[in-house]
């Protein structure tokens, strides 16, 4: 039987293995800073890439669920596509084989060498300093195992102990025992570096171990699909599709899994290698079967979470690539980004104005998106600007650069009254209130007016005459519409009538002030017509 010292000597050693795991990936995705976020968002280009990329950030930082948490955040916040990130989600699994072949290798004898190293790296400081965490959390990992190694080896020939393991015989509870164990920890490399060393010290065979591994896959989902929960559509697809990923995978292995081990085994090397090298193998398989069907995959995981939502992308249309070198080409594509930005200021406002009029589906955290995205486009036309401003330019382009300038300001300054709407309506529904149904109905009066403004500046800055004088016709209609609407909310007021008084007027305010920067983009888009 298994004595209190020796949990004693367990226990503590799988809390520092999962404690040195998570500060070891911690410090190596600080020391790597904005890089490895960027990293992870250009080069995703195509499945094969972003396997690639996810396997060796994650043989980097020790951690799966760091990549992977780190891929759907990144899908939620607009900066990878859906699409791209599962290629990331599947060289992922493979990355983390990592840890189990170091284990397997019993090599952990450098574990007090990086512990040392890094100590020393990081009390001495200079141009090295910033490395001296990271190796001292590495070393830490594998002395952490080996401390649970010298730990179980004087009762691998206990009765009581075969008894205990005796159960992970049935397939099933093993698969079981892994996924419990990875969610618990958090860290599949916890799992399959503990069944290594179980193994290696020869209280587990390969026909346990191998389940509990393919269980330490789909508990290592765990974790995505948490932190999907109030993300987007698409993160919710992404962290979808690393669940299926792994469950898929270990389906796919089920009914061979006695043929897989004997395949292992007839490999050679010891149980605590083969056991590494199942795992190593398995995540190989899966990781090339799911590639060469990741078109099928994707569409299976949006009719599993479907929905008709738009991915929201940082990515500008015209202005991600270097500038044109002739000035008109190079302002026409400055052009064509202030038609985008205003595409996604009028997407912003029908989100907002759709959260005000209880519209489904629509949300907050689109809504900020959308305005996010204005900043950024609002962002790459000034650098564009900038850069034309250093050049030689003619009268006719230094006038139309200056005035692209103050376009995409007002285009950004109309997005923030449309994000202030959606914060307006969070307000509302957080403190419990809500507006009267005559009062939603002025509202969606006086957006229906604007929104066909919206509309037609989406063609900036080149507004036909016809459409600016529709435009400026709208705007004398906007403006009764204000009028009548504080005029009837008034009224409503001294009948005691009113709901949410205040946010009414919030947001009819809100509304006049967008109407205002309409009103402003035509007016430049008349100076920006003349000759």
């Amino acid at each position: 039987m298994i004595g209190w010292e020796i949990w004693f000597a367990i226990i503590p050693g799988l809390i520092l293995f999962r404690y040195g795991i998570e500060q070891f990936s911690g410090e190596m995705q600080r020391a790597a800073g904005e890089k490895f976020r960027a990293y992870l968002g250009k080069m995703t280009k195509n499945p094969l890439g972003g396997a690639f990329l996810g396997a060796i950030v994650t043989a980097v930082v020790q951690s799966s669920t760091a990549t992977t948490v780190i891929a759907v955040g990144l899908v939620n916040a607009g900066t990878i596509p859906f699409a791209q990130s599962i290629g990331v989600m599947i060289g992922a699994n493979v990355g983390t084989t990592v840890t189990s072949q170091l284990v397997a290798l019993n090599i952990l004898w450098f574990a007090p060498i990086f512990i040392l190293l890094g100590f020393v790296l990081n009390g001495v400081g200079g141009r090295y300093k910033f490395l001296g965490k990271p190796l001292f959390y590495f070393g830490l990992v594998f002395f952490s195992l080996s401390l649970i190694s010298d730990a179980i080896a004087p009762v691998k020939d206990d009765a009581d102990v075969a008894a205990l393991f005796a159960g992970l015989d049935n397939i099933f509870i093993a698969i079981l025992v892994g996924i419990v164990l990875t969610a618990l920890f958090q860290s599949s490399s916890v799992t399959t570096g503990l069944v290594v060393l179980l193994a290696g010290g020869g209280l587990i065979t390969l026909g346990q171990g191998i389940p509990i591994i393919l269980g330490a896959n789909i508990g290592t989902t765990a974790m995505s699909i948490f932190i999907s929960f109030g993300m987007d559509l698409y993160a919710k697809r992404a962290a979808a599709a690393h669940f299926l990923f792994n469950v898929g995978g270990v389906l796919l292995f089920l009914p061979f899994l006695g043929l897989f081990a004997e395949a292992v085994a007839g490999h050679g090397g010891t149980i605590a290698q083969q056991v590494a090298n199942a795992h190593l193998a398995f995540n190989l398989v899966c990781a090339a079967a799911f590639l060469l069907l990741i078109g099928p995959f994707r569409k299976a995981v949006e009719r599993l979470v479907p929905g008709e939502e738009e991915e929201v992308l940082f990515r500008a249309k015209y202005l991600e690539d270097k500038l044109p070198e002739t000035n008109g080409k190079a302002l026409q594509a400055i052009e064509k980004e202030l038609e985008n930005a205003m595409e996604v200021t009028h997407a912003l406002f029908e989100e907002s104005v759709g959260m005000v009029l209880g519209k489904k589906g629509a949300s907050l955290n689109r809504a900020k998106k959308l305005e996010i995205l204005t900043d950024y486009l609002n962002r790459k036309m000034e650098a564009a600007t900038r850069e034309v401003g250093l050049r030689k330019l003619t009268d006719e382009e230094a006038k139309r650069t200056i005035l692209l300038v103050r376009m995409s300001n007002v285009a950004e300054q109309l997005g923030d009254k449309g994000q202030d709407l959606a914060y307006m309506v969070s307000d509302m529904a957080e403190k419990g209130e809500y507006m009267s149904p005559e009062a939603l109905v002025e509202l969606k009066e006086i957006y229906e007016k604007m929104s066909e403004s919206m509309r037609i500046a989406c063609s900036m800055p080149h507004i036909p005459r016809k459409d600016a004088k529709a435009m400026e016709n709208n705007d004398a209609s906007i403006r009764a519409l204000i009028n009548s609407a504080y005029e009837k909310h008034m009224s409503r007021i001294k009948e005691k009538e009113a709901y949410a008084g205040s946010f009414f007027v919030e947001a009819v305010s809100a509304l006049e002030g967008a109407n205002a920067k309409v009103r402003e983009l035509r007016k430049l888009s008349e100076l920006y017509g003349e000759k």
